[in-house]
């Protein structure tokens, strides 16, 4: 599933309200979960401890990439 921003806002909202900066009842940090549960093409957030940290390193990526193809037509 490819992600996009309101998707992210609403995964990360989610995550924060329930596991804070922790792991899920997986055993999975947020990184880790969106890297298994979507595509996001040129970034990698599957190592990254800090659920905020990867929430806007993946921001920062899908506003990229949105540019990027206002910019190609």
């Amino acid at each position: 599933m490819y992600l996009d921003i309101k998707r992210l806002n609403l995964e990360y909202i989610q995550w924060e309200f329930k596991n804070k900066d922790g792991r899920n009842a997986d055993d999975l940090r947020f990184g880790q979960y969106m890297h298994n549960k979507y595509i996001v093409e040129g970034v990698d957030v599957f190592y990254i401890e800090s659920a905020e940290n990867v929430y806007y390193k993946l921001l920062n990526t899908l506003v990229e990439n949105e540019e990027r193809a206002q910019q190609n037509g």
